[in-house]
């Protein structure tokens, strides 16, 4: 099963600019270049349900829209600065894997970056699913227009999207002469350079080519080497060409490089109940017992380590109108190299160490017929195809000084086929019925210690239903009520080091959500006032468990995933935008969730029968805060006849929640709580100058700040077996000015 590392520029066809819904939250109307004029400029226009332009206001859906204007205004670095602006949303960094997310929507997440298991939040970019964790937090660069669209995305976006999708839209090629560009510097070394160049014939050609360059230091001190730490690097380059050889016809071809580098620290925060500080406290007493604020930010690896993550991208998309239909074509290609170095006990002596190295490759088809069937009828049927392809090596490096090695072949390749309508029942009322039946075929080869060779395939369908019902009581207000089910594909245990875990398979989770909403419009079309409630029941839940091994094994225990679980999470959102006088706006979100696991059984023995002490179901779900807000305000005012100075400031703050599932030492019903993420508050502010050099051309220069009040705390933990405990911190204050030029 191991292949070569190849790229083939041979994806012919495809298309799409296919995003999905969103809902209210920030974010004034955005368009593409060559999107249709919208009638009303506060309208929020939409395409997630592949049905071309609706406005967020007329779909029975709950969704998030951030312009480019706001990511910007706080001085965005990369998709984890969304989490702020929409409700029930939390993505934390994952130093793991480069470019790693824990990304949580309405309580249901996933952190690991074995690419042996998959996402429950599917990121989307321009049209192409991302199959791993890994590379999930790209740059906010060239961005323009980020969609949350929140609970099971079965339907329309199939498996390994029961928590939801985020999509990201970036910019078309405009098919004439112009620049944007930006040069940023901020603290702890912050450098960023970027430009998007575009040429054409203002008719049938466009051609866009980018660039993005970014280094930045860390906020990470050393005190073992005397260095900062945490530092990180990112390289895209890419070019877009569009071609409209006629009115029916379009087609994309682009292309991307993305380059990251940086360590990957992780600060110590063993106790006297982990291995580590029991054998060798005495040696190292300052690295143990530490506190989970500022001490974070001090660290004491004995190496830094290395992120090494090259990856290209290509796809190919062709839209093709037949009427009042759009028959629409989507294959990409990404194809990844990685090696990651690590000292994961975070001490400085050499305790646990890792050396990773990987290989990944996914292709990806989609074709779809979507628009208007008939006069009552709309909607979109289609074909998917998705594969992909991994091996790891990995190298692990004892206390003693031994190393052992193992490695991982890993194979998936996933059908579907599915349909969503609309059908008009009346002038108000709407029925909209949809459904998708995948399926999945796994392959998975395991090499262990002693070279022992282990091996398992496996397969699994589904199929995920959606229907609603919505009613618009007049112009200004939307009511809806819908069901969604969704499920995360069944897998093997990428950590598994005994036969019985390796040939074991887990099998898919799956979410059933009711949601209730309603929609309203007021102060003439100036304001918006969005909210749902809704109610998920989650089966089969796939959680990694620590188990005893059968008799012989190397080691006493091993971490496995099982289907261990079900859960009930319910919350309620909404969003609110107004805009109360000419450049002045106002937005804020809310979410409030309750979530809590029916039953958690963690076999301990084996012996197939839940004993005493192996009730899980009082630990906390990972990432469900019980409240998400924020507050916005931005506002635009003319100087003069050429210039404008735009002021932004946003507040927001998440309660208290665990990152960790392990257990607390000697209480299993209860997380340990140094996995706590605090409950802290953000407060960011931007100032933005901008000015007419002439006609056509224009710059601008901001000054921005983010987490201006310096809160810390714990970012994200993870105990290991008894033996070491590690996290990493939230980020610190940062600021810096931007410049920045277009024509």
């Amino acid at each position: 099963m191991r292949v070569e590392s190849k790229l083939k520029s041979e994806i012919s066809l495809l298309a799409i600019g296919a995003a999905f819904a969103l809902s209210a939250t920030p974010a004034l109307a955005q368009e593409s270049a060559d999107d249709e004029a919208v009638e009303d400029a506060n309208t929020i226009v939409v395409t997630g349900r592949l049905r071309g332009d609706e406005s967020v206001q007329d779909i029975p859906l709950a969704v998030t829209v951030i312009s480019t204007e706001q990511l910007g205004a706080q001085g965005a670095l990369n998709i984890e600065d969304i989490e702020t602006l929409a409700p029930n949303v939390v993505i934390d960094p994952v130093g793991a894997g480069p470019g790693g997310g824990a990304i949580s929507i309405r309580g249901v997440s996933f952190q690991d970056i074995e690419k042996s298991f998959e996402p429950t939040v599917g990121v989307v970019i321009d049209g192409v699913f991302i199959g791993t964790n890994t590379g999930q937090l790209t740059n906010a660069f060239d961005f323009e227009q980020v969609e949350v669209l929140r609970g099971p995305q079965g339907t329309l976006f199939g498996r390994n999207t029961i928590g939801g999708v985020i999509n990201i839209r970036r910019s078309r090629p405009t098919k004439e002469v112009g620049l944007k560009a930006e040069a940023t510097l901020g603290n702890y070394g912050r450098q960023e350079f970027n430009a998007v160049l575009n040429i054409g014939d203002g008719d049938v050609f466009g051609l866009k080519v980018w660039g993005y360059d970014r280094s930045f230091d860390g906020y990470y001190d050393n005190v073992t080497l005397g260095v900062d730490a945490g530092a990180n690097s990112n390289t895209n380059l890419g070019a877009t060409l569009l071609l409209e050889p006629s009115p029916e016809l379009e087609v994309l071809l682009t292309f991307e490089h993305t380059k990251l580098g940086g360590d990957p620290p992780v600060s110590s925060v063993s106790d006297g109940t982990d291995l580590i500080c029991i054998l060798l406290g005495a040696v190292i007493p300052e690295q143990c017992n530490r506190n989970l604020g500022d001490d974070l930010y001090t660290v004491f690896g004995n190496f830094l380590g290395d992120i090494d993550y090259s990856e290209e991208a290509y796809s190919a998309q062709i839209n093709y109108d037949i009427g009042d239909l759009t028959l629409t074509s989507i294959s990409a290609l990404r194809d990844s190299d990685e090696r990651q170095t690590q000292d994961f006990d975070g001490t400085s002596i050499p305790f646990f160490q890792t050396d990773r190295t990987q290989f990944y490759r996914q292709l990806s088809q989609e074709l779809r017929l979507a628009g208007d069937f008939t006069d009552s009828l709309s909607g979109v049927v289609g074909l998917y195809y998705f594969e992909n392809e991994y091996q790891l090596d990995s190298t692990t490096v004892l206390p003693s000084g031994a190393s052992s090695s193992n490695g991982t072949d890993h194979e998936t390749k996933s059908y579907a086929i599915f349909a969503d309508f609309d059908l008009s029942l009346t002038e108000q009322l709407r029925l909209s019925v949809g459904g998708r039946y995948s399926k999945d075929e796994k392959a998975y080869r395991r090499f262990v210690l002693g070279g022992i060779d282990l091996s398992n395939e496996d397969d699994w369908s589904q199929f995920t239903p959606r229907v609603s019902l919505d009613y618009a009581v007049n112009d200004d207000l939307l009511v809806y009520a819908s069901y969604a089910g969704g499920y995360r594909s069944g897998g093997f245990n990428g950590r598994g080091i005994t036969s019985t875990s390796v040939q074991t398979s887990f099998e898919p989770e799956t979410v059933d959500s009711f949601e209730a909403g309603a929609k309203v419009t007021f102060l003439g079309g100036d304001g918006i006032f969005n909210v749902a409630a809704f109610y998920s029941k989650y089966n089969d839940k796939q959680e990694e468990v620590v188990q005893a091994t059968p008799p012989g094994s190397p080691n006493p225990q091993e971490t496995v995933t099982r289907n261990a679980a079900s859960a009930t999470i319910k919350g309620l959102e909404a969003d609110l935008r107004m805009q109360l006088l000419d450049g002045f706006t106002i937005t804020s979100s809310i979410g409030l969730l309750d979530a809590s696991y029916d039953d958690f059984f963690i076999d301990l023995n084996l012996d197939g029968a839940q004993d005493p002490g192996e009730d899980a179901s009082s630990r906390e779900l990972r990432r469900t805060p019980d409240v998400t807000f924020s507050v916005a305000a931005d506002y635009r005012v003319p100087i003069g006849n050429s210039s404008e100075l735009a002021l932004n400031t946003r507040f927001s703050t998440t309660s208290s929640y665990q990152t960790t599932i392990v257990p607390a030492p000697g209480q299993f019903g209860v997380n340990d709580p140094r996995g706590i993420h605090p409950s802290l508050a953000d407060l960011s502010a931007a100032a933005t100058f901008k000015f007419d050099m002439s006609d056509t051309s224009s710059a601008y220069v901001r000054v921005f700040g983010r987490n201006l009040l310096d809160e810390r705390g714990v970012g994200g933990t993870l105990p290991v077996a008894g033996l070491f405990t590690f996290s990493s911190g939230v980020p610190p204050r940062q600021y810096g000015v931007t410049l920045g030029v277009e024509f």
